[in-house]
This record gives C-alpha cells, structure tokens and sequence, in this order.
C-alpha cells in the first residue's frame, strides 16, 4: 500500500453500518473500501456520505463528482474507483487491481459472497453482523453453520453455540464436531443435553473428551486471552465430580505424556 498524503480528519466520524464503524478522513474511508470491499453492499453509497465527504471532509469536487455519479445511477465499482483515485492514499496500479478484485468478487456465486462477507466479520470481532450473514445460508453450508457457532461461542452464549454444532452434527454425523458441542455444553452447564444430539456415547468416549478439556485448561493457563477458562470450566464440573474416581486413574496416565 502506497501511503500519499494524509488529509483532513474531524471531530464529527461517518458510520459505516455494513461493518459497524467509525470513519473520520477520507484516507480512513479508502483504507475500507479497498480492504474490505466484501462488505460493500449497492446501498453503501447514500446522499449522507456524499455531504459528509463536502461538508465534514472539507472534498466539494469528489463530493460533487460522486453527486453526478449518483443521479446517474453509476454502477457501485466506478463510484469506488472515484472514490479511492481521490482518497490521495492508493496510486493508479494499487486502484486498478482493487477494480479487478471487486469486479471477481461480485461474479461470485451468491452463496460464497455471502460465507465471505460473514468470514470477514467474524476476523474484525464483529460477531452480530457475522451472524446476520451466516444465518443466510447456514441451511446450506455446513461451514457457515460451524462458524455461527463460532460467533455464540465469541459472545459467551455456549448453548446456543452446542445447538449450532449439534445441527451440524445431525447433518454430518462427525464425532469431532459431537465433541466440540460437548466442550460448548460444558461451558453452558449443561453437559446431559449431549444426548439430545447422540443418545449412544461410551463413557470411555466421554471420558476421554474430559481429559481433553482438562489438557487445554493446562496448555492455556499462562495465555492472557483465555486467562479465565479455569474458572468458566469449574462451574460446570458436575459431571466429573460423579465420575471422579474413574477419570482421576485414565488422567494420571495420560497426563504423562502433556508435553
């Protein structure tokens, strides 16, 4: 990215609702455009940011080239264009592969638009709005059905993740996926809800996906982001409470081999 100039910001910030954020420079506003262009949607280009571009950005002729554009009905991708060749924060080359990329990225079959688009949020925290595009498709994409559960999982909202990844499981019938809407339900509290999802578990399977929560618990206990996993685990721990004589012998001999 080639960095030219650095213009006029202010106090008063533009809302760019397809991303829930705040932009207060015309660099700030390219700097989206060209790198999350995904999130773009026709509507992005409204009266209201032409006169914040005139007005707050103090840009009368970009403001008034893009108002022409807009009565004309300017296709999106040459509104974009305009806008990043005037943003004094890409050069020509940097623009014009920015065009290509946004010409591929709106031939997209609508389904993967969309998986995209909701991939993206998840990437920027954006786990609201990742679940508004997620719940497009999610009937037919397993991926997009995993990554909404993801996105519960991010707002601590553990059961309604378990269920997510149980509907997956229904579809799939893939143990890993079974066992991570155990871990969702562990963290809910709720453990027995396993067999809504699978009636038939062995105890050996069980208890091996114990051990598993209790081997992460160790390999995360110096990282700051899950600092608290400990604690959240211990709420739950009723069941390994009942079964804690079994799973104390298999533990002791699996934990020789933590490295």
């Amino acid at each position: 990215m080639a960095i030219i100039y650095c213009g006029k910001t202010n106090n008063q910030s533009y809302y760019i609702k397809e991303a829930d954020l705040h932009i207060k420079s015309v660099q700030e506003l390219a700097y989206f455009i060209y790198n999350y262009a995904i999130l773009i949607s026709n509507s992005f280009i409204t009266k209201n940011l032409i006169v914040y571009i005139d007005k707050s950005l103090g840009l009368t002729k970009l403001s008034s080239d893009l108002n022409e554009m807009f009565n004309r009905k300017e296709n999106l991708v040459n509104m974009l264009t305009h806008i990043l060749l005037n943003s004094n924060y890409y050069d020509r080359e940097e623009v014009g592969e920015f065009r290509k990329k946004l010409i591929e990225l709106l031939s997209l079959p609508e389904e993967e638009y969309v998986k995209r688009a909701g991939d993206m949020l998840f990437g920027l925290k954006k786990y609201e709005k990742a679940i508004s595009q997620y719940n497009k498709i999610m009937k037919t994409n397993d991926k997009a059905l995993q990554n909404l559960a993801f996105c519960y999982a991010k707002l601590q909202f553990y059961e309604q993740a378990a269920d997510y990844i149980g509907e997956l499981y229904k579809r799939t019938r893939n143990i890993e996926v079974l066992r991570e809407a155990y871990y969702a339900l562990k963290l809910a509290g709720n453990v027995d809800k396993i067999y809504e999802y699978e009636k038939n578990i062995s105890e050996e399977l069980l208890a091996d996906w114990e051990y598993e929560i209790v081997s992460r618990i160790i390999k995360t206990r110096r990282s700051d982001e899950l600092k608290n996993i400990e604690e959240i685990f211990l709420l739950g721990h009723d069941y390994i409470k009942e079964n804690i004589s079994n799973r104390i012998k298999i533990w002791k001999e699996k934990y020789r081999y933590i490295g």
